[in-house]
């Protein structure tokens, strides 16, 4: 019995860790973007690779944006496609952005 203890114990002071270590993130300001939604994270990628610049202009003033460095984030979730939906705390509040993961930091 102690031994299940013991392995519950570390599982919650590992998870407490990750979590603590989530709320540490922030954006790196490496020019990549972020979006309200996936979708439209997903046509300004798409728009990317195309090399369609009247897309990508149009995406950038219409719900995608160029996050600067340094802005806190949480990571809410993380696909295996290579984004992040994550939590923005700005200083009027907090709202939710779906980024590729290279524009986190570590």
């Amino acid at each position: 019995m102690k031994l299940w203890t013991t392995i519950a114990l570390a599982a919650g002071i590992g998870a407490l860790s990750t979590a603590a270590v989530a709320q540490q993130r922030s954006f790196a300001g490496n020019g990549q973007p972020a979006c309200l939604s996936e979708e439209l994270l997903d046509q300004l990628i798409t728009a990317s690779v195309d090399n369609d610049q009247r897309a990508i202009e149009y995406l950038l003033g219409n719900g995608c944006i160029v996050p600067k460095s340094g802005v806190p984030v949480s990571v809410l979730d993380r696909s295996w496609t290579g984004t992040s939906h994550v939590r923005v705390y700005t200083d009027n509040g907090a709202f939710e952005l779906w980024t590729v993961n290279e524009a986190l930091t570590d």
